[in-house]
């Protein structure tokens, strides 16, 4: 009991000496969702998606067209054509349907990987401009805001909207003047 004693002591007379000297720490949080789909550069290439996605809709509406067209000659002729002919319109239907789900799969994996290839070079840029950020102002930690992983945080330490400035400004230069 002597020693726990005298272990308590000794401890609270060494934290009387002792002043700890923090750094002062900045921290700041950036919303990337937001910066990707707020900037201009987001808009752009969201544009250019959509524009993307359009033009493939519009060629596999007009496949499904074709192939209503068919599907309705075919009904209003079946009566009248032999088992062969028959047989033949049925596969050639069945083999466009087959086509235009390929043609939409490719769409979608194509569009994906265009979207992923965006998201990635707009990100590299992003986080380049959050570093040269960071160390310009003195941060210590800069953390990116999301759902699962930051509960709370203050309007003072978010730094989306700055982030969202330098990132217009860097991408409305010219290329040649960066």
């Amino acid at each position: 009991m002597k020693k726990i004693l005298l272990f308590f002591l000794i401890l609270g007379f060494i934290m009387t000496f002792y002043t700890p000297s923090y750094a002062e720490l900045k921290v700041g949080v950036v919303d990337l969702y937001r910066v990707l789909n707020e900037s201009e550069e987001g808009k752009k290439a969201v544009n250019e998606l959509q524009s993307m996605l359009d033009s493939r809709q519009k060629t596999l509406e007009e496949k499904q067209r074709k192939i209503q067209t068919l599907k309705e000659e075919y009904d209003k002729k079946k009566a009248v054509l032999s088992e062969d002919a028959r047989k033949s319109k049925e596969e050639e239907i069945e083999r466009l349907g087959r086509e235009l789900q390929r043609t939409a799969a490719d769409y979608q994996v194509e569009l994906q990987k265009k979207q992923n290839e965006i998201t990635q070079s707009m990100l590299k840029e992003i986080r380049q401009i959050i570093n040269e950020f960071a160390q310009k102002e003195g941060y210590s930690l800069i953390l990116e805001k999301a759902e699962q992983l930051i509960i709370y945080t203050t309007k003072e330490v978010d730094i989306t909207d700055k982030i969202i400035a330098l990132f217009n400004q860097k991408t409305s230069t010219p290329k040649g003047k960066k």
